[in-house]
């Protein structure tokens, strides 16, 4: 029977015939077999510290077909000294096993190899990341600006428990600026106790309405806040979840006190020019007949002077009667002249204080006698205003003498505190402030928009003209500012005037009139 085995010659023979040979081979396979052993324990390390490998498993695979390639390598030296053909063919047939195993493995895993950016791709990505955080940086730092710089003011509520609480998250300068409230107050604080009290009640139902909705809100509110008396318009927008919840909303608050002042002062003013054009005509046409009267009232008080019977004193007393009303009619006819031309008269830059204080000593002078005490508080330093000082002065003295009445009626229905009036002028902003304090019985709280209208009046007849105080609103309407009255809580009324301050010169400095 034939044999199949090769005829070769058993290992190590041709090396025995030159030992320079021998020494070749076995200085190679030692070097290879240790260089083969090391590689392994660098991937090891390498897969081990680099946890984000897309493959990991592969770099085992690697290690395992490196040291079977080196165990067959130290394996052919050592049978050089101790043949041994099967240990070193069993060797052999492993280190073939894992190679093709990982050939196999290798072939169908190069595409997705291949797919794996490279560092020049990874470098570009991560400088296009870069350059993308820095726009988004940059952009954000822009929209902090815009909302920090914003004349609205902006807010976020966060909606807990379904529209039962509102927790404020985030408001910007404006809105601090506007409410006087600052950041620290109500951020991050429930809304409802952060808030300004007596305000959250009317702006809770928008709220609700805007989460139980979905629908964006509008509403306007007015209310006296720390930062004083306010108008605003709410723009209410909710924001969803992913699950379509509102969870917060987003308020943008625009102050528009201004210009609701402005457009009651346009109407206001609208009002008064109709009926300071409608009073100048009834003044004209009721002056002539009024002297014609005073005029004839005069001969037949000539021509009955020497009458000395009983119908002649009677007559007499008829004619002063007659002429007294006839004089009290004329002086109301001037007052309405005196309305329709409040605005008369050449403006010129005057010290405010100078005045009011000379107004002041007016009717200190003729209050005294009625026991009442007249108080005057003003800055030491001149305030400049622009107008008219005859006007000035006989507005402040309208409000005096209307305080006068006021205490007076609280002394005739038996007060016993005794009849004061404080006169205040100060400087608020850019305006010059005059307060006139009394403590008579205050105004009725539904009549304080009608008292400044003109022929308005709470006396009985023929002891008031109803022309004072709208005289007086129409000088501080004409010198830039305007009038107000409110009730104190310890009682009485106070009636605020304001006065636009006098622009300064190129100087610094408003010009004022040289006092003789």
């Amino acid at each position: 029977m034939p044999s199949f085995a090769p005829n070769l010659a058993p290992p190590g023979v041709c090396m025995l015939v030159d030992p320079d040979l021998a020494w070749l081979h076995l200085l190679s396979d030692v070097g290879t077999g240790l260089a083969y052993l090391s590689i392994p324990a660098a991937l090891v390390v390498f897969a081990l510290r680099r946890r984000d490998l897309a493959y990991p498993w592969i770099f085992g695979l690697f290690a395992l077909f490196i040291i079977a390639c080196g165990t067959t390598h130290l394996a052919h030296a050592w049978t050089m000294f101790h043949p041994n053909p099967l240990a070193e063919g069993l060797i052999k047939a492993f280190c073939a096993a894992v190679s093709i195993a990982t050939a196999i493995t290798l072939w169908p895993l190069l595409p997705r190899l291949l797919a794996l950016p490279s560092p020049a791709a990874l470098a570009r990505e991560v400088e296009e990341r870069r350059a993308a955080e820095a726009r988004a940086l940059d952009s954000e730092a822009r929209t902090a600006a815009f909302i920090t710089n914003l004349a609205e003011a902006l807010f976020v509520l966060r909606v807990e428990r379904q529209g039962a609480a509102f927790v404020t998250e985030t408001v910007n300068p404006a809105y601090e600026r506007l409410f006087g409230l600052p950041a620290a107050q109500v951020v991050g604080r429930d809304a409802q106790a952060g808030f300004i009290p007596g305000i959250t009640e009317r702006v809770l139902p928008h709220w609700r309405h805007a989460v139980e909705t979905g629908a964006v809100q509008h509403y306007e509110m007015e209310a006296e806040t720390p930062g004083g008396h306010r108008v605003w318009q709410t723009v209410l927008v909710p924001m969803r979840n992913a699950e379509g919840e509102v969870e917060r909303l987003l308020g943008s608050a625009r102050d528009i006190t201004e210009t609701r002042r402005l457009q009651a002062g346009l109407v206001e003013s609208a009002r008064l020019a109709t009926i300071g054009t409608m009073c100048a005509g009834l003044a004209h046409e009721t002056s002539q007949p009024l002297n014609a009267a005073l005029l004839w009232l005069r001969h037949a008080r000539h021509a009955a002077t020497g009458v000395m019977t009983e119908q002649g004193a009677r007559l007499m007393a008829a004619i002063g009667v007659v002429e007294g009303q006839l004089r009290r009619a004329g002086d109301l006819v001037g007052r309405i002249r005196g309305l329709a031309a409040a605005h008369a008269g050449a403006a010129e830059t005057f010290d405010a204080t100078a005045v009011v204080g000379a107004a002041v000593r007016t009717a200190d002078g003729q209050y005294a006698p009625d026991g009442i005490a007249l108080s005057f508080s003003a800055p030491s330093a001149a305030l400049a205003v622009t107008g008219t000082p005859a006007g000035l002065e006989q507005a402040v003295l309208h409000l005096l003498s209307n305080a006068r009445d006021a205490v007076l009626e609280a002394r005739a229905a038996g007060a016993a505190a005794p009849a004061r009036i404080a006169v205040s002028l100060r400087q608020a902003g850019r305006q010059a402030v005059i307060e006139v304090r009394d403590n008579g019985p205050g105004v009725p709280e539904a009549l304080r928009q009608s008292i400044f209208d003109p022929f308005f009046t709470t006396k009985e007849p023929g002891h008031g003209s109803g022309l004072g105080l709208s005289l007086a609103a129409a000088v501080a309407r004409g010198m830039g500012g305007g009038i107000a009255a409110a009730n104190l809580p310890e009682g009485g009324a106070c009636f605020t005037m304001t006065l636009a301050i006098a622009e300064p010169t190129a100087d610094g400095l408003a010009p004022l009139p040289v006092a003789c």
